[in-house]
């Protein structure tokens, strides 16, 4: 049976991006998000919130109207960020950002699972953050939901392993996507923002949403056949050092 991709948060960025380079290579593809997209031979486009379980079960039978099968690819991609300290945001903020970014995950698996199992394939490649290992100011309630999505993860790979079922985590560092645009304004300064972010990178860029696609199709697919619990950051070198300093700073 060919394989089956679902891929949430799928209309921008990362999502977006791994849902062409997952079509180019021959895989039909559910794509959940809350904007409204149209469909495709090789495309069945879902559109609703990752926090409700009904969009996991539209996702899922979308799969078996129009290409006769089950997941066998799971991308967890969405994802919504609040930005302010445990004493500035609000109960509804961090339960939005639960729902959305760990309870939309947990939805997810439990609708896509059983259908992995039952075929004994499955990939299940997670986007977490390098904030799901590093704090980052401002951005506790999103930092402590991408440590869940990390450590779920992991637990999914073990609990799974002998279903035939791989998991891995994806964990990009500054990536130009809609939702850092969204991030940097709410920045005094955006362009110190930008230049603050590039230069503590040792690549000295940002990350480009489709240089984090490749990983996530990569560890989807059989090449990566041996890869599970992992946690592969594409951070253009953020996370290799706490005291990077660009050359004309010296030694």
């Amino acid at each position: 049976m060919a394989d089956i991709a679902v891929v949430s948060g799928a209309g921008s960025g990362i999502g977006a991006a791994t849902t062409r380079r997952l079509r180019e290579r021959g895989i039909s593809v559910v794509g959940v998000d809350l904007v409204e997209g149209s469909d495709a031979a090789d495309l069945v486009w879902i559109q609703g919130d990752v926090a409700d379980g009904e969009t996991w079960c539209r996702a899922v039978d979308g799969a078996k109207k129009q290409f006769d099968g089950t997941p066998s690819i799971l991308v967890l991609n969405a994802a919504y960020l609040a930005v302010g300290t445990v004493l500035e945001l609000s109960d509804e903020q961090w339960q939005r950002l639960f729902s959305v970014n760990v309870f939309g995950a947990v939805r997810a698996l439990r609708a896509c699972l059983p259908g992995m199992i039952e075929r004994k394939r499955g990939a299940v490649v997670t986007v977490g953050s390098v904030d799901a290992t590093m704090a980052e100011q401002g951005l506790i309630s999103y930092c402590a939901s991408k440590g869940a999505i990390l450590q779920l993860t992991r637990t999914i790979a073990v609990d799974h392993a002998r279903d035939g079922v791989r998991a891995n985590c994806v964990c990009p560092g500054v990536t130009d996507t809609p939702s850092f645009r969204r991030h940097l304004d709410t920045a005094s300064d955006p362009e110190q923002f930008v230049k603050v972010r590039e230069e503590r990178n040792p690549l000295g860029r940002l990350i480009d949403p489709d240089e984090v696609a490749a990983m996530i199709v990569f560890l989807a697919s059989d090449e990566a056949s041996a890869i599970t619990g992992a946690t592969i950051a594409v951070d253009a070198g953020l996370s290799t050092s706490f005291d990077f300093r660009t050359g004309a700073e010296g030694a």
